[in-house]
This record gives C-alpha cells, sequence and structure tokens, in this order.
C-alpha cells in the first residue's frame, strides 16, 4: 500500500502514532539535521542590484551560513562554509578547558553581515574577526582581520570600498584597495561605551550610540570545569534605573563629536537605534521614558545636534514599542501606534505637526516577533508602505501594501498562513517567508520559491490535525482563541464515551502568539514536543491568553499589575470549553511551558492545584524582582512602587497550595531567567515539604540548545505525563 493510503488507513483506525513501520523516537525527532530542516533568517536587500543576503542551513543543522539570492536572474548561492572552521588564536576560555570543551553547545554560525549598496560583496563578523565574500559565489571568504581583539557590527561605506566596525570599543575603517587602517572615535574618556552605531548613507558621518553610565554585572556561575568559574555580564534587574545614554554624530574622518540633543527627559530613557534620512541630514530617533509609559520620537539635525519632537504619546499602563522610519523623499517619519485601540500606521512631518493614520480597523499592522524567528518592519519602498496584517483573521498574517494617504490598499499575498516580508529599496521585488499548517516556513521571491528546508521524512511523521476555537473568557466574557492538536483517532464530536487526557502548553515571552496558521506556531522545537504528545493520546490546548498580541491594546495590557491574573483566567476558561466537548477527562489535565510559560505552569499548579494533576514548568520566572527592568517595569511599574503587584505575580508566594505533582526545569547558565529562579522556587517548596521533581542542566542557557537536552528535557516531561496523567 502507498503511503498516502496507508496514512488515511492508520487515521481511520486511530494507530498513528503507533505506527512500528518508522521509528520516531525522541532521540530521531531531536537529532541534527532535523527533519522540519532550518528556517531561512535575517533577510535584507541591497539598496541597489537586487540582491538579497540571508542567512540558512540547506541541511538542517544549527550552524548559519551567508547565502544570496539575485533577483534578476533568479540565481541561488551559497557564499559561505564555515562550519570547520578553527583558529587556536580566537578559540574561547571554554574551548581551551579541558572539562568544559567536552560540553561545548553546537556553533550558531554567522549572525552579523551587510550588503554593499551595490549587492556584490557581503561583510561579516564571525568569531570575532571580519570577513567578505563576493556574491557572485565561486570564492572564499576573505579574512579581514585575525586579531585578539574582538570586531563586531560592520558596515560597508557607500562605495564600498571602505568596512567599518566597532574594535576596543571604537568605530575604526578599513580601506579594503589600500588597506589604511583609521579610528574614527575616542569617546571612551569623555562620554562611555559605544553600543552602536550607524553610518549615513552618504557616508560623511557616523550616527553613535553612547552608553555613559554603569550598567549592573551579574556573576553566571558554571560548575563544568575543573574549577568554578563566575564570569560577569551585564544584566538589570527590577527596580534598576536605565543607564545614562548620549547620541552622538561624528565625522567619518575623525573629530569632535556633536552630542544630540535628547530634550528635557534627559539620557536616561530606553533608546531605539537612531535612523539616518535619507538624505543624510536627519537623524530619527525613539526614546522611552523610564516609567515605559511615555514614547516621543525626535527628529535632530546632524550638523547642530538640536532635535524637537516630531510625536508623543502615553498610555497609563504600558507605552507600545513603536516601529517607525523614513519616507524615501526624507519629508516625513512613519510609525505603528495603539492610539486607537490596535497597532496601525501613521505618518507625521519631520518638521512636526498632526499625524495621520493610514490604516485602519479592527486588526493590526505589525510584524510578528515569533513566526520565524525574524520579525519584519513596516517598510516605505517607493509609492507605497509595506507591512504584514491580521485582517484576514487572527491566526494568519498577509502582506498588504498601501498609499500613504490610505488609497490603493492591496492585499499581495493570498495562500493561508503565515507571511513576513522585506521589500527591496524600489519596491520592484519582495521577499517573504510563508508557512502554512502543513509547510514550515520557506523562503519566497516575487512568488517564486527560494528554500526547501524540509528532509524527506518530514512528510512522513504523522503530524496531528489542528483544530482552532473559541470561547468566553470566565473573567469578563471576552473571546478567547485556542487550538488544538488532536492525537490520533479522537473525534471532537465522537459520544462513545471514550474519555482523553489533555495537556495545556502555555507559550512564552508573554506578549507572543501561538494560535497561529504556521506549522511551527510560536517556536518550533516546543511545537515539535506538543506533536510528539499528541501521538501519545494527549489533546494538546494551546491559548493566546491575555498579554498575547495581535488582538488589540486591551488584550494586550490587561495583565498590568497581576501577572498570573486574567492570563491565568482565560487558561481555566478553557478548561470549561473542555468539559463541553464530553470526551475529554478534565480530571487527567497536564499543563507545560517555557520562561513565562513555566511562569505560568507554576501558577497554574499553584493557584488551581485541583484542576492540573501535572505540570511541568521550563525555565520559569518564579520572582519578578530578579528580571530585567524594562519587561518588569512595563508590567508591575518598579518594586518600590508596587510591592503588591510584585507578591501577588509570584509563584513562590503560592507554592504552600501545591498539592498535584510539579517537575521543576532549568539551565544553569541561564542568563535571562537566572538558576536563582529555580533555586529560590526549590528552596521555597521544600520548606513547605511539598514533593516535587527537578532536573537542572548545567550547560544550558534559556532556550536549549543541544540535542541531547531536548531528548532529556522531553522525555522526563513525557514520563512525568504518562505517571501522572495516564
Amino acid at each position: 500500500m502507498c503511503f498516502i493510503g496507508m496514512r488515511l488507513l492508520m487515521l481511520a483506525t486511530g494507530l498513528v502514532g503507533l505506527c512500528l513501520a518508522e521509528d520516531w523516537s525522541l532521540e530521531r525527532l531531536y537529532a541534527r539535521p532535523y527533519i522540519w530542516g532550518t528556517p531561512p533568517q535575517s533577510l535584507a536587500w541591497s539598496e541597489h542590484g537586487h540582491t538579497l543576503a540571508f542567512l540558512w542551513n540547506a541541511e538542517g543543522g544549527r550552524f548559519l551560513d551567508l547565502y544570496a539570492y539575485h533577483a534578476g536572474t533568479r540565481r541561488l548561492v551559497r557564499l559561505t562554509a564555515l562550519e570547520p572552521f578553527e583558529d587556536e588564536l580566537v578559540k574561547s576560555p571554554a574551548e581551551k578547558d579541558e572539562r568544559r570543551r567536552q560540553y561545548l553547545e553546537p556553533r550558531e554560525g554567522i549572525r552579523e553581515f551587510r550588503l554593499s549598496r551595490d549587492g556584490q560583496r557581503v561583510v561579516f563578523a564571525y568569531r570575532g574577526d571580519l570577513f567578505t565574500v563576493a556574491t557572485t559565489g565561486g570564492s572564499a571568504p576573505f579574512r579581514l582581520t585575525r586579531t585578539r581583539a574582538t570586531e563586531s557590527m560592520p558596515q560597508f561605506g557607500p562605495d564600498g570600498k571602505e568596512v567599518a566596525a566597532l574594535r576596543g570599543g571604537q568605530i575604526v575603517t578599513q580601506h579594503l584597495e589600500n588597506g589604511r587602517l583609521w579610528q574614527v572615535t575616542d569617546v571612551e574618556e569623555s562620554f562611555g561605551s559605544i553600543t552602536t552605531y550607524q553610518w549615513s548613507r552618504d557616508g560623511a558621518r557616523f550616527a553613535v550610540v553612547v552608553r555613559k553610565g554603569k550598567v549592573r554585572q551579574m556573576p553566571l556561575p558554571n560548575y563544568s570545569g575543573r574549577f568554578v568559574t563566575a564570569e560577569p555580564f551585564p544584566r538589570s534587574v527590577a527596580g534598576d534605573e536605565p543607564p545614562e545614554t548620549a547620541v552622538l554624530v561624528v565625522s567619518a574622518r575623525g573629530g569632535k563629536p556633536v552630542e544630540v540633543d535628547l530634550g528635557d527627559w534627559g539620557g536616561k530613557v530606553y533608546l531605539a537605534e537612531p535612523v539616518w534620512s535619507k538624505d543624510s541630514r536627519r537623524l530619527a530617533l525613539r526614546l522611552i521614558h523610564p516609567s515605559m509609559k511615555r514614547m516621543r520620537i525626535l527628529v535632530a539635525d546632524a550638523v547642530s545636534g538640536a532635535s524637537q519632537t516630531v510625536y508623543e504619546e502615553s498610555d497609563p499602563r504600558w507605552i507600545y514599542v513603536s516601529e517607525f522610519g523614513w519616507s524615501p523623499d526624507s519629508r516625513e517619519i512613519f510609525f505603528v501606534s495603539e492610539r486607537d485601540g490596535w497597532a496601525h500606521l501613521y505618518r507625521v512631518p519631520a518638521s512636526g505637526g498632526e499625524p495621520f493614520q493610514i490604516t485602519r480597523g479592527r486588526f493590526e499592522c505589525r510584524p510578528e516577533r515569533f513566526s520565524f524567528d525574524d520579525g519584519y518592519d513596516p517598510q516605505w519602498a517607493g509609492d507605497y508602505l509595506y507591512y504584514s496584517s491580521t485582517e484576514d483573521g487572527m491566526a494568519e498574517r498577509h502582506i498588504y501594501r498601501i498609499r500613504p494617504d490610505g488609497s490603493g490598499k492591496e492585499k499581495l499575498t493570498r495562500r493561508e498562513g503565515v507571511h513576513n516580508a522585506v521589500v527591496s529599496e524600489d519596491g520592484r521585488h519582495i521577499a517573504w517567508q510563508f508557512a502554512s499548517l502543513e509547510e514550515p516556513a520557506d523562503l519566497y521571491v516575487d512568488g517564486v520559491r527560494v528554500t526547501r528546508r524540509t528532509r524527506p521524512e518530514f512528510d512522513r511523521y504523522p503530524w496531528p490535525r489542528t483544530r482552532f476555537v473559541s470561547f468566553p473568557s470566565r473573567a469578563d466574557g471576552k473571546p478567547v482563541a485556542a487550538k488544538l492538536l488532536l492525537p490520533p483517532g479522537y473525534d471532537p464530536v465522537d459520544r462513545s464515551g471514550k474519555k482523553w487526557p489533555a495537556v495545556f502548553f502555555i507559550h512564552g515571552a508573554g506578549y507572543a502568539t501561538s494560535v497561529l496558521k504556521q506549522w511551527g506556531s510560536y517556536q518550533e522545537l516546543r511545537h515539535v514536543f506538543n506533536c510528539y504528545l499528541a501521538n501519545r493520546g494527549y489533546v494538546i490546548v494551546d491559548v493566546d491568553y491575555r498579554g498575547s498580541t495581535g488582538y488589540g491594546r486591551d488584550w494586550r495590557s490587561e495583565v498590568y499589575l497581576h501577572l498570573g491574573g486574567l492570563d491565568l483566567e482565560d487558561l481555566l476558561s478553557a478548561v470549561d470549553f473542555l468539559r463541553t466537548l464530553g470526551n475529554i477527562d478534565t480530571a487527567r489535565l497536564g499543563v507545560w511551558g517555557v520562561s513565562y510559560g513555566g511562569f505560568l505552569t507554576n501558577m497554574a499548579m499553584f493557584l488551581a492545584p485541583d484542576i492540573f494533576r501535572a505540570g511541568s514548568s521550563w525555565a520559569s520566572v518564579n520572582d519578578w524582582e530578579n528580571y530585567s527592568a524594562p519587561y518588569t517595569h512595563q508590567r508591575l511599574n518598579r518594586p518600590r512602587d508596587n510591592p503588591e503587584a510584585y507578591r501577588r505575580s509570584s509563584p513562590i508566594t503560592y507554592a504552600g497550595r501545591l498539592t498535584n505533582h510539579l517537575l521543576v526545569v532549568h539551565g544553569m547558565v541561564d542568563s535571562n531567567v537566572l538558576f536563582q529562579d529555580a533555586v529560590q522556587l526549590t528552596e521555597k517548596l521544600i520548606q513547605e515539604g511539598k514533593p516535587f521533581g527537578h532536573i537542572f542542566y548545567p550547560q544550558e542557557d534559556h532556550g536549549f540548545v543541544r540535542d541531547e537536552t531536548w531528548v532529556d528535557a522531553c522525555r522526563r516531561t513525557v514520563e512525568w505525563f504518562d505517571r501522572y496523567l495516564k
């Protein structure tokens, strides 16, 4: 029997998850190269020449190499193959430690690159050195530097003959023809350390962001070497103010910097990277007030540094962080705002004035930050603004374009699913990543498929069916969107009397979106584990709880001052919905999640102790006072201003209510949610005399990257659910 016919028979008889024809163990699923491949990432067009560069691993591994696609000839070229690269000079301390090098994580490859304006060359940083390579292919990358000093953030000058980079905290330029090396800045003594910079389009100046104040340094202990190390790393915690920041304009040939006037808020603000106008005469800057409730867009003169506020808005909860940019004629600023309750496009004169709303409706026009590991901002190219929108439904993202006056709106994508786009400077070519429920995200240019990432085995795996549902929140009756992954043999309208166990998956970040018509959903590795659980006979419930983006300003911000409040109520509303199906055993419910999902897992286990029989919380925040200042100040204000908000939002507060079975999972070198959160929750559970399980991974950061870690963590979680739910 052919595979398709066999699979249909198996679906009908409920035997997909029991198929013995092929081994679909966790070891098989989480062994690179993954059968679902690796998504193309970091798409970027050259300003001229219609060359698209991006990062990808065509074999499905982790290491990212450079690729170029030439739109005119429809030619795809691989530019680098650097995974075998070795150099004793640039080895890290972990690579030189005879014990720690046994536990090295797989290298991630290239992360920083820039195209020349004509699209003929790429400059990139790898392992602290600089390389260039021609986009035509056929030649090996040329290594520009070999130094113990780290070079980063490379950029081409406008004529492509010079490369700039950060070295030793200063901007240097190197001429590619005569080899001249030029230090442009010397700002540390007077101003502080450079955090980022942008070369103007005419090549005359650099816009430089300098951190004046000190930032908190935290130790990150590592136990895997012969001796325990604790390297410091920059990290804020709740209650910290943003460090003082300055923006400087520096001549490309060096000289005295001009400091940009940041207005009466001063330098202690959260500052986005400055954006040069197309004519290189002005800078646009976005400032977020330390309270996180006010936002300004400034336009500054590049010669004098004088600035004026061209737009300002506030929010009594916390401000939406707006995307922004310049019009092609340098006369206007466009930005995204929730000022009418939904994220929409606006424009305002660069000299100031009343903003004009370009898009309208009960939908959102903003990038989807968690779809394909990249999110793409709206772009103004040629006579149109291009953007991604939920107008066709909150579970989809389609690409539209519209004229700046709001006329001529046109939908550019048709297939059901999720699209993100990057448009060439002149608007002639569009590159987008597209994913459907059946296909992971791949790259398309002008409708032509450029990459095919899945391996042949992908189509042989019994991916579960998806059902999209909606139900009222028991807190206030607002509709809650969710999706179900259905196990083999499950029929939503079956009344035979069979009862199925269910596992809730809680997406991370708090503000992400997971209920999407997209294979991989919020995060691909976690989606695959959910599919594995479904094939073991669990109905998987995935909810876009309060705080998730895509559903308007109110839904996004209604967790204000109480994390684990309305968002948990939305999850419990899903339990009420499951009861209406009649064939879910709501006495056998599990819950798991990572990061914010781990936090909400713990809150569910403690605050709804009779609802969820088993939970597995990975990398969870357990005390928001330990977490980074910007995120927590948005949602809870500062601890000294509202200590009660922190108390009621902490799982540790309620740990004594645990009555069922909790597994605590955490990486010990987690630099996002520090390992101390797991330690402090563990200590509280011990004090309360509560039995629980735990597993800690000595060499894993926040997002697990080792195949063996994924196999181990998933196996322990499966065994936990099987033990207590089956």
